[in-house]
């Protein structure tokens, strides 16, 4: 009896995720994963199941689940509503693609949906150009191949694909192509509305799908994709569950419509986005962060909002890794009126910034000049974010 119930008992926490939610104000929950719907997330903290509302969610992390890469090459599939993800094989028709991946399983979805497929493995050469060639502007399809340590193409219309033929349309010719000799097929879209994902949800093997809608009944996770396919997919192979888009816009994300620098002596310290001056991770208080905005003295950078916000929040500081003597003052402006005005200095404890922002279109952030000239004035502003 002892051992049953223990069976029991294992089978149950297994088949309950630990998971971590965090909300839009930045606090964190931890439970067991009881079920999910479009409007709530049910967990279980101790004996007592509470509700959360998926409208002040901002994401759902996988604590115990780690991300990882199969063995094998797997071939990379992206599609028009910004999923990209590992697939072990794909065949295709006019109308209908049917991919077949480890973590998705069988997924159909429309051929028009699908903007590109890898199947060669990339390497640092690589990279370049094969992003390169998938963020241009392509009036045909291309037939990317690879000669050593070169990508090249042949322009033309993709036809059906199968296990180890790829058909394939040069001018009035039809050519049937080794698919073991393609590196990548590159699609002509006609360029599609973008649409806000009700939730991203990232894989372990690094893949992340774009879901219009996601649920789960206490055993497996159900999502339908932008693209209108629909996967099931078990808890163990998710990372994250993302449900900002929509509800937040990091600073690191917006482009300056404005930026000057005044240097102090000669060098000009231009800012950088979601990493320190250094190409490292923001650290301030002892923590690391992979989002905000590294901002040296003297520096004024001017965003135009074209979103309703409410707030803007931050964890402000001098960046851990210069000696303590750094000193900025900060000045945050929204359409000319002060948010937040004062001295930040490398002995002080991180800020916690939670500013006003409702009506606000013209944002102003000025990283000033200290006390001490502008030594050491390497201030971060980690996760910085507007909040709807």
């Amino acid at each position: 009896m002892h051992s049953l119930f223990c069976a029991t008992m294992t089978m149950l926490l297994a088949a309950s995720p630990g998971v971590e939610v965090t909300s839009l104000t930045g606090t964190s929950v931890s439970g067991q994963l009881q079920s999910m719907n479009q409007g709530t997330i049910q967990l279980k903290q101790g004996q007592d199941d509470r509700q959360y509302p998926l409208s002040g969610v901002l994401n759902v992390r996988f604590p115990q689940n780690r991300f990882q890469r199969t063995l094998e090459t797997p071939l990379m599939v992206r599609l028009a509503d910004g999923s990209r993800f590992p697939i072990q094989d794909l065949k295709s028709n006019d109308r209908e693609t049917v991919l077949q991946g480890e973590q998705t399983g069988s997924l159909s979805v429309p051929t028009k949906a699908v903007t590109s497929v890898r199947f060669g493995a990339l390497n640092s050469d690589l990279q370049k150009s094969w992003d390169k060639l998938l963020n241009g502007k392509h009036s045909k399809d291309l037939l990317v191949v690879q000669k050593e340590n070169v990508l090249d193409y042949i322009d033309g219309v993709v036809g059906n694909i199968t296990a180890d033929r790829i058909q394939f349309f040069a001018g009035e010719d039809e050519v049937p192509v080794n698919r073991q000799r393609v590196f990548g097929i590159i699609y002509a879209r006609p360029a599609t509305t973008e649409t806000t994902p009700f939730c991203s949800i990232k894989l372990t093997d690094e893949g992340t799908l774009q879901a219009s809608a996601i649920s789960y009944n206490g055993t497996d996770f159900e999502a339908t994709l932008q693209t209108g396919a629909r996967t099931r997919l078990s808890p163990s192979v998710i990372a994250n569950l993302d449900f900002s888009q929509g509800k937040v816009r990091y600073l690191s994300d917006l482009e300056p419509r404005n930026i000057e620098y005044t240097p102090f002596f000669d060098t000009v310290w231009k800012y950088r986005r979601d990493k320190h001056r250094d190409g490292g991770p923001l650290r301030v208080g002892g923590k690391e962060y992979t989002r905000g905005l590294y901002i040296h003295s003297k520096t004024l950078l001017q965003y135009r909002l074209k979103d309703d916000y409410r707030r803007f929040r931050a964890v402000m500081g001098i960046d851990d890794s210069v000696p303590g003597i750094g000193f900025v003052y900060v000045e945050i402006k929204g359409n000319g009126r002060t948010l937040f005005a004062g001295n930040v200095k490398s002995s002080d404890s991180p800020v916690d910034l939670d500013l006003d922002v409702s009506g606000v279109r013209d944002l102003e952030i000025l990283v000033d000049f200290g006390d001490n000239l502008e030594i050491c004035d390497h201030l971060d502003l980690c996760n910085a974010r507007l909040i709807k």
